[in-house]
């Protein structure tokens, strides 16, 4: 029993070593901001949706097109009846079961209609114009938001970086003031304080890789990928162009952004339609002239008079009676309206109510563009303004590290001013690293609102 209990032990023990090991075995797909552009694109359900849209708009404005033509049919027809009435194709009163069919070739077109076909026509192709730029827009959105979940993720990592950093320096200083300790020439009161400063940083270090993980999954669920797999993100290597840090007049970025906007151009194309399918529903109100035209003719199994002596003739074929009973039929009709129980005028003042709305909603959109332009350029003279500002004075802080530094090394100053201008200087190093990235991705949406990128 001992043996069986010692061999359960020792298999769970490599089981449970093993698991770790597997996990750590796992590939890592490592993500740059270009594969993540496309993945997003090729992933992203709201865009499908809308190329979809397109492809109806598309199939609507054919039909649109189709409309100006005639409609032409043929059909045909089987009756079987079984009583007493009047056959019209053998012309005589009859008491019997009875088989008859009457083919025809049916065509209707509509003259006139008030022009209401022409504005469908305009409102389709108006629909189409918009379908095609809301797939632009939704791209737009994905690209803005993969650029913002990137942002956050290398942001992340840089953090994680300088706090890496910082406990590095630490653990190193609070080595030395053991040692120092030991031999009898150090402060055990300063030892206390290093380890009390490193177990806050590693704290923080949990905190920022916490923040990592979450803004990873943002990242992989704006990618839609799944998130079981184990996935990095590329680190994005640039040197900072003298030219990011140049503000451009808010007045041209608008003006480029707004021409460009695909959302804009959805909502006027949208208010376009809306105002020809007012027209279209007005033009209800108008006559319609139609033609139609129909060829045919019937079978009855009592036979057909025949034409060239007028006699009945009940042994006629089908092919006879289709030759005998043919008709041509030729109708030209207007049609006025006059009451329809108030439907035109329900849907006219519904057409009315959805220009208005269309015309409401190209005023939001455009709003809601300068809105989104005026917070990204504010965001981006922002980062500007302190990237120059933290860049001066990481300089600055740097030299006043090195000068603490060398003088708590020596004893000539305390642990609190050395942990202070420690503080400052990996403040300045967060704020220059964070307005650097913040730069770059800031251009990058605006170049994607302007169709740039």
């Amino acid at each position: 029993m001992k043996s069986i209990l010692v061999v359960i032990m020792l298999l769970m023990g490599y089981w449970l070593c093993a698991q770790p090991v597997d996990s750590l075995n796992r590939e890592v797909r490592v993500l740059t901001l270009d594969e993540c552009m496309q993945v997003a694109m090729d992933n992203n359900i709201q865009l499908k949706r809308v190329q979809n849209d397109a492809r109806i708009a598309d199939a609507n404005y054919f039909q649109s097109l189709m409309e100006f033509l005639p409609s032409v049919g043929v059909s045909m027809n089987y009756d079987l009846y079984n009583g007493t009435f009047f056959d019209n194709t053998a012309a005589r009163q009859v008491t019997e079961v009875t088989n008859s069919s009457s083919p025809r070739l049916d065509a209707s077109w509509t003259i006139f209609n008030g022009f209401s076909t022409h504005y469908n026509r305009q409102s389709a192709l108006n629909q189409k114009e918009a379908s095609t730029y809301a797939v632009e827009e939704q791209k737009q959105s994905v690209e803005s938001n993969v650029l913002a979940a990137y942002l956050s993720v290398v942001l992340d990592k840089e953090n994680i970086k300088i706090s890496e950093g910082r406990i590095a320096l630490l653990e190193s200083q609070l080595l030395r003031e053991k040692k120092r300790n030991e031999i009898g020439v150090g402060n055990l009161e300063e030892v206390y304080n290093f380890q009390s400063q490193l177990a806050n940083e590693n704290l923080t270090l949990v905190n920022r890789k916490n923040a990592l993980m979450t803004d990873m999954l943002r990242l992989l669920q704006t990618l839609q990928l799944e998130v079981s797999r184990d996935y990095d993100v590329a680190p994005y290597d640039f040197d900072l162009d003298p030219d990011l840090v140049e503000i451009e007049r808010f007045d041209e970025v608008l003006e480029s952004s707004i021409a460009y906007s695909p959302g804009i151009k959805r909502a006027m194309s949208n208010a376009e339609s809306a105002s020809y399918q007012f027209k279209s529903a007005r033009a209800q109100h108008l006559p319609t002239v139609s033609l139609f035209a129909r060829i045919g003719s019937s079978y009855s199994s009592n036979g057909a008079r025949n034409p060239k002596n007028g006699v009945n003739d009940a042994n006629a074929t089908f092919g006879e009676q289709m030759d005998w009973n043919r008709y041509d039929y030729v109708n030209l009709s207007v049609s006025l309206p006059i009451f329809y129980n108030w439907r035109l005028r329900n849907a006219t003042q519904v057409a009315k109510i959805n220009r208005e709305n269309a015309s409401l909603d190209l005023k939001q959109t455009e709003l809601d563009m300068t809105n989104t332009i005026q917070q990204v350029y504010l965001d981006l003279v922002s980062a500007q303004e302190t990237y120059k500002a933290a860049e001066e004075n990481l300089m600055a802080l740097n030299q006043s590290f090195e000068y603490v530094a060398t003088r708590y090394e020596n004893g000539n100053t305390d642990f609190y001013t050395y942990l202070e201008s420690l503080n400052n200087k990996n403040r300045a190093e967060i704020e220059l690293v964070n307005a650097k990235y913040r730069i770059v991705f800031r251009k990058k949406i605006l170049d994607v609102y302007r169709g740039q990128l």
